[in-house]
């Protein structure tokens, strides 16, 4: 499994979380359609064999890249609910995963996971200022818009690999 997959498995869990902030019958056209946008683009990563020459990998950057993503989340929860604000969270974590992408572009030198970061810090930081869930039953627009983009990005992202430079 490459990092286009795995791209796409989270994008496929992202757009799962988004789904869920949508009214019936929305909800279930959505997660539906977020499982298969990402069975095809998997399917289409497995199928497709490029010869690829090996490229930069910075496993000592790669890793301080996650093991800051994992403390920056689980921190932010802690911070989040004690200041009463977990309805950030969503988009926090978010952020902080595009964040981590900035780690990945400097371990592999492929800018698009810069793109990724910017993305994903983009659709992040706009969905935390949109209305959450109301007791009338709205749609969950911080949560929608967050998990939505946040698989929109990741799925660009990997189709990019089927067929940008450096695929």
């Amino acid at each position: 499994m490459n990092g286009a997959t795995i791209g796409v498995v989270f994008g496929c869990v992202w757009g799962i979380a988004g789904s869920t902030a949508l009214l019936a019958p929305w909800h279930a056209w959505a997660i539906a359609s977020s499982m298969g946008i990402s069975m095809v683009l998997f399917v289409a990563l497995c199928l497709v064999q490029k010869h690829r020459t090996p490229g930069a990998f910075r496993a000592r950057i790669y890793g301080l890249a996650v093991v800051f993503e994992v403390v920056a989340i689980v921190a932010t929860i802690w911070l989040l609910k004690q200041f009463g604000v977990p309805h950030l969270l969503m988009p926090a974590i978010g952020f902080i995963v595009g964040l981590h992408f900035i780690g990945l572009w400097k371990a592999t030198d492929l800018r698009v996971f810069l793109w990724t970061a910017v993305a994903m810090c983009l659709v992040c930081g706009m969905a935390a200022f949109l209305p959450g869930a109301t007791t009338n039953g709205n749609v969950d627009l911080r949560r929608a818009v967050t998990g939505l983009g946040c698989a929109l990005v990741l799925w660009g992202a990997s189709a990019w690999s089927l067929v940008g430079p450096n695929a």
